[in-house]
């Protein structure tokens, strides 16, 4: 992650685009919160995904995301939430290749990550350097917990949280499950 000097909070630094992810491609990407505009764009995004990739995002089944749907996740909290994508470049310049959210609870220290990837974005180690990112602006909240499902077969999700130090767990409600748990 490339980044300002710190005269400024990361929310701060990622709303004036100044925060930039390296692909493992060579390619430098940026990353900033979402906006309403980025609807449309979302859409696509999610209609680029496998079935597989789409179950494994809202853990039950939508064929195609509504554009109630995308205004509303594009419509995050801003006392609680945070939510920033990441922009692709070249031939998918202009849409978004994925994002991650953190949406905090009522409690004010806990917070639930997701992180969700175009197929063309897979690979990159974007997931990874999104998720860390957002997990910075989550401490600079006050957030001391983040947790998250994640599909007992979605192997790549469970390969970052592993390597990223989060507990893993088995959901003792929906089996198909595990939940991740990093206290940062």
């Amino acid at each position: 992650m490339e980044h300002a000097q710190d005269t400024q909070s990361l929310r701060d630094q990622l709303e004036a685009c100044e925060i930039r992810l390296a692909g493992k491609d060579g390619r430098s990407y940026a990353i900033r919160p979402i906006r309403t505009s980025d609807a449309a764009s979302l859409i696509r995004g999610y209609d680029a995904m496998s079935d597989r990739f789409k179950w494994f995002q809202l853990l039950h089944a939508v064929p195609h995301q509504t554009e109630a749907m995308a205004l509303d996740f594009c419509s995050p909290d801003p006392t609680r939430d945070i939510c920033v994508v990441v922009e692709g470049c070249d031939e998918l310049d202009g849409e978004i290749l994925g994002g991650t959210r953190i949406s905090g609870v009522a409690d004010g220290a806990k917070a639930e990550f997701s992180v969700s990837l175009r197929p063309e974005a897979h690979g990159l180690g974007l997931a990874r350097k999104a998720l860390e990112t957002v997990f910075a602006v989550a401490k600079e909240m006050g957030y001391v917990q983040i947790w998250g499902s994640i599909h007992r077969r979605n192997e790549p999700m469970l390969r970052i949280a592993e390597s990223m130090g989060f507990h893993l767990r088995r959901d003792v409600e929906n089996p198909a499950l595990m939940v991740a748990e990093l206290t940062l």
